[in-house]
């Protein structure tokens, strides 16, 4: 079972209704059938129809197989068979698979097989690099014509001013996003809508509203001079632009890291009809924060569930970057285990601070930043949750209130090492160690 918790199954969720669905599940009751192997986890869960459903778990990654008609992954009844399984193991007894269980695993390792195969002759097929550089001009030019774009409309906006951009309708900057679509530029639409978004964001928006054009004016020049910016800024910039690199080109960069991962946040986002998942790893032996990040059509359900709170062995390979942070796996995770140790971490916002002015000289595109922090005391103040260090200094939280107060409870006044992202000035914690490893704030935003 890979020794899981409640609180890491709850991480496989689709959405807190999912949770709640399964947690009533958790009754040996409603289960006329409940079995485990070594790698396997099964039931039959009786629902409203004559026939129970029929309910299987491949231990290995934890993945699911349910005969309801639920559209959700995993559903109420995995969850549940997981749940029980953990809680009340004395119910769940040891023995063979049965034929529907062997025959959904054999076809499940079956057609990882065939990927793998797949994906082995895709590599020896030869490339036609001639039709991929003219693929790749043809979409810089297109891109650069949008950027250009956008330089003369960022121009515009500031020789105008910006004291009417509250009374502008909602269709003031639809031009501009379409343009950026037509210029096959989907991270500036994203850029576009963050904007809008800071104009109607409180006191102080026309601040914030400076600097994020100032930002995107720094985008458009970086396109601009796309050409001649060092390989690590060219990947920067492709990734901030939405020009997605294939997995394959990464895999083959040699430049890799061979660790004992620990899984300390995750975030999961959606972005219509996308579900992102943002998942943060700090080696042992590697300094600097890793994230995997993936996406999803339509549903969060992510077909290799990465659960925070254990540590594992893999090899990762980098994206091009100036500032090294995304990264795929190499191989399948190995030796994964719980955390029994706290993860590294920094000493006070002194050295956090430092960390983070050293990624972005490096990369002046970095929005989201990874912290770790030990020593720390949640507080709240006048309304407002706040993270103290040793050295007595404070930056201001962001965090839901229920996560706020899980936060402060888990740390019961007193300081703990903790975990998460780092946005302008706010933080938001993701993880928490305090006589073991905690997981907080890691719902879809």
């Amino acid at each position: 079972m890979m020794n899981l918790t409640t609180e890491q199954i709850m991480t496989l969720a689709p959405d807190a209704a999912s949770v709640k669905a399964g947690r009533g599940l958790v009754h040996a009751a409603k289960w006329p059938t409940l079995g485990q192997s070594a790698d396997a986890l099964w039931g039959e869960c009786q629902g409203s129809g004559s026939k129970p459903y029929q309910v299987s778990v491949d231990l290995s990654g934890p993945a699911f197989k349910c005969t309801c008609p639920s559209r959700k992954f995993p559903c109420k009844h995995g969850l549940g068979l997981l749940l029980l399984a953990v809680e009340k193991p004395a119910t769940v007894h040891v023995g063979d698979p049965p034929p529907w269980v062997a025959d959904w695993l054999t076809a499940r390792r079956g057609r990882v097989e065939q990927q793998t195969v797949a994906a082995a002759r895709k590599k020896e097929v030869p490339v036609d690099a001639e039709a991929a550089a003219k693929r790749t001009a043809k979409r810089l030019s297109r891109m650069s014509e949008g950027g250009a774009e956008l330089a003369r409309w960022l121009t515009d906006q500031v020789r105008h001013g910006l004291a009417a951009y509250p009374q502008q309708p909602a269709t003031y900057f639809a031009g501009m996003t379409a343009r950026m679509v037509d210029a096959q530029l989907p991270g500036l639409v994203n850029e576009v809508a963050r904007l809008e978004s800071l104009i109607h964001s409180g006191d102080g928006w026309p601040q914030r509203v400076v600097g994020q054009l100032g930002r995107m004016f720094l985008i458009a020049e970086g396109l601009s001079r796309f050409a001649t910016l060092p390989a690590s800024l060219q990947g920067d910039l492709r990734a901030l632009l939405g020009w997605t690199m294939d997995k394959e080109e990464v895999l083959a960069n040699p430049q890799r890291v061979s660790d004992e991962w620990c899984v300390v946040g995750q975030v999961f986002t959606e972005r219509a009809p996308l579900w992102e998942r943002r998942t943060w790893l700090l080696g042992r032996t590697h300094a600097q924060p890793m994230l995997l990040l993936d996406f999803m059509h339509g549903q969060r359900s992510f077909p290799a569930p990465l659960i925070v709170g254990v540590s594992f062995q893999a090899d990762l390979a980098f994206y091009p970057s100036a500032y090294p942070l995304r990264a795929l796996l190499v191989n399948p995770p190995e030796s994964v285990r719980l955390l029994h140790e706290p993860f590294p971490a920094l000493h006070d916002f002194d050295a956090a601070l430092a960390a983070r002015a050293e990624a972005l000289a490096a990369n002046p595109w970095l929005t989201t930043y990874p912290f770790m922090i030990d020593q720390v005391i949640p507080l709240r103040r006048n309304g407002m949750w706040r993270l103290r260090d040793v050295q007595g200094a404070e930056l201001p939280l962001q965090m839901a209130d229920r996560d706020a107060w899980e936060f402060l409870a888990i740390s019961g006044g007193q300081p703990l090492r903790v975990f998460g992202e780092w946005s302008d000035n706010e933080l938001r914690v993701l993880g928490a160690w305090a006589d073991g490893f905690h997981s907080l704030g890691s719902a879809e935003n």
